[in-house]
C-alpha cells in the first residue's frame, strides 16, 4: 500500500468513497483525475477537480466498476509548477443488498430478550387479512429458515395458500431497508431474488411489484416445485417507474386455475446490480428414479420425505462395496440430450451413514478435465455429508488437489450418463435429483 493512500491500491470499495491521499510537502493545490478509462486518467483527459485537502469525496460512482485516478500536486509559485502523481485504481462493490434476511432475529416483545427485528414486522403479510393468504416466517421461532440458505445464516420462508384467498403476498417500503427507496445510486439495471421451491407446493403464478409495477415470472412453473436456488432477473427499465423513490416492493402469487392451492417458497438475498449475473443458458434436470434402466442392487425408493417427485435411489442394503471399481450391476442409466458445450453435475443427495458417501459417474462420449479412474468412470467419493437432503457438485477422487469439480465437454447431440453404486453402510447414500448446468 501507498503510504496515506485511501483506499488501498485495488481495494474494493463503497459507492460513496472518500479519496485520500499524502500531500505533497510545497503543494498549495492537488489536481485529482478520475474515470473508469485508465488511459484517460494517463493522459490527463479524465474529469479533474482542484482541492485544497488532501482528500476529495464523497464520490457518487456505479456498480461494479474499476475506476482509475492520480493526483497532481500544485504550486504556481514553484518551478515547474505542477508534479505528475501516479495511477491508482480500485473497483466498486457488484451489488447493493435490497434484503438478505440476515439481520431479522427471534425475539419477542415480550419478555424482553434484545431489540426485536422479526421478519414480519418489517415485510408484512397476510396474516390477519383474509384476501391476502400469505405467511412470511414461521409461525414460531425461528421465524427464519436457517437450513436451506442461499447466501449467509439465513433466508425467509414464505407460505402461500391461495385456497380460499385469490392471491398471497408480502410487502416491504424499501425506506425501511438499508438500501433506502433511492435506486438511482450506482446505476443499477437490475433487481435479482433468488427463490427455493418444494416437491409439496401448487405451481401458483409468482410475480414481484415495484411501486405497483407488477412483473410476472416467466421462468419455468416447475420452478417452484423444484428444491433448488432459482435465480430470478427482473430488468428495471421496462417497469416505467421512478427509481429515485421506491416506496413498495412487494412478492406474490396469484391463483391459478379455479382453484388455488399451498405452498412455501423460501427466498434470499434480493440484489440490485448494475450488470446482473448471467442466468446458465442450459439446465437439464434428472429425477434419479426417471432412468431408462435401473439394475439390482439399485433400487427405486420412496420412504424418505422431501424426495423430488417423491421418489429416490438406492443401493440394497447388504451389498458388497464397490470402491476399487465400478461394478457391472447396480448401474442407472439416462439419455442426455445436450445443446453442446463443458457441463457441471449437481446431485441432490443424503448421506445417513458417515464414510459411506459415494457413487460412480460416467457420461460416455463426453471429455473431462480431471483425472478420472483407470476404468474411465468418475469416481465421486467425499461427498457432501447430511443426513437432510443437500446438493454437491460431482467431482473426481482420483483429481489433483483432490475433489475437484469435474468439467464435462460435450458436442451437441445425445449421450448415455450412468450412476453406479459404490459405498453401501448401515443406510447406503440416497440420490434424489440432478442437474446437469451449462457453465460454458
Amino acid at each position: 500500500m501507498v503510504a496515506g493512500l485511501i483506499p488501498a491500491q485495488g481495494a474494493d470499495v463503497d459507492l460513496h468513497v472518500v479519496l485520500g491521499f499524502r500531500a505533497g510537502r510545497e503543494a498549495a493545490s492537488h489536481n485529482v483525475y478520475i474515470s473508469s478509462s485508465n488511459q484517460a486518467v494517463i493522459d490527463g483527459t479524465a474529469a479533474v477537480t482542484t482541492v485544497t485537502e488532501a482528500s476529495y469525496g464523497p464520490l457518487s460512482l456505479d456498480l461494479d466498476k474499476t475506476y482509475y485516478w492520480r493526483v497532481d500536486e500544485v504550486n504556481e509559485a514553484e518551478t515547474p509548477t505542477t508534479w505528475q502523481g501516479d495511477v491508482w485504481n480500485f473497483s466498486t462493490r457488484e451489488y447493493l443488498v435490497v434484503d438478505d434476511f440476515e439481520d431479522y432475529n427471534d425475539f419477542e416483545p415480550w419478555p424482553p430478550a434484545g431489540e426485536p427485528d422479526r421478519i414480519f414486522d418489517t415485510w408484512i403479510d397476510g396474516w390477519n387479512v383474509p384476501a391476502n393468504g400469505s405467511q412470511v416466517g414461521y409461525a414460531t421461532p425461528p421465524f427464519a429458515e436457517r437450513t436451506v440458505v442461499h447466501g449467509g445464516k439465513q433466508s425467509v420462508p414464505f407460505l402461500y395458500d391461495n385456497t380460499t384467498a385469490s392471491y398471497s403476498e408480502v410487502s416491504v417500503n424499501p425506506g425501511n431497508l438499508a438500501v433506502g427507496s433511492d435506486w438511482t445510486v450506482g446505476s443499477p439495471k437490475t433487481l435479482v431474488l433468488w427463490f427455493y421451491g418444494d416437491p409439496a407446493n401448487a405451481a401458483e403464478r409468482m410475480y414481484v411489484k415495484v411501486n405497483n409495477a407488477k412483473v410476472a415470472y416467466s421462468g419455468a412453473q416447475v420452478s417452484l416445485i423444484r428444491p433448488i436456488w432459482t435465480q430470478w432477473n427482473i430488468e428495471l427499465a421496462p417497469l416505467g417507474i421512478s427509481l429515485k423513490n421506491v416506496t413498495g416492493l412487494a412478492i406474490g402469487f396469484d391463483r391459478a386455475g379455479a382453484v388455488g392451492g399451498t405452498g412455501k417458497v423460501i427466498f434470499d438475498d434480493i440484489l440490485l446490480y448494475r450488470e446482473a449475473p448471467a442466468i446458465p443458458s442450459e439446465m437439464i434436470w434428472i429425477e434419479a428414479e426417471a432412468a431408462n434402466s435401473i439394475s439390482a442392487p439399485l433400487q427405486i425408493m420412496s420412504d424418505v420425505a422431501g424426495a423430488s417427485g417423491g421418489k429416490y435411489i438406492q443401493v440394497a442394503r447388504n451389498t458388497a462395496i464397490a470402491t476399487a471399481n465400478p461394478p457391472t450391476k447396480g448401474i442407472a442409466t439416462y439419455t442426455l440430450t445436450v445443446k453442446g458445450g463443458t457441463y457441471v453435475i449437481r446431485a441432490r443427495i443424503a448421506i445417513p451413514t458417515a464414510n459411506h458417501d459415494a457413487f460412480w459417474f460416467r457420461i460416455q462420449g463426453a471429455t473431462v478435465d480431471r483425472t478420472l479412474h483407470t476404468s474411465g468412470w468418475c469416481q465421486w467419493n467425499t461427498v457432501a455429508a447430511g443426513t437432510t437432503w443437500h446438493w454437491d457438485d460431482v467431482h473426481s477422487s482420483q483429481s489433483f488437489p483432490a475433489n475437484q469439480t469435474v468439467n464435462w465437454t460435450m458436442s451437441a447431440g445425445t449421450y448415455t450418463l450412468q450412476i453406479a453404486y459404490m459405498d453401501v453402510g448401515d443406510v447406503p447414500p440416497m440420490l434424489d435429483a440432478l442437474m446437469i448446468v451449462k457453465v460454458n
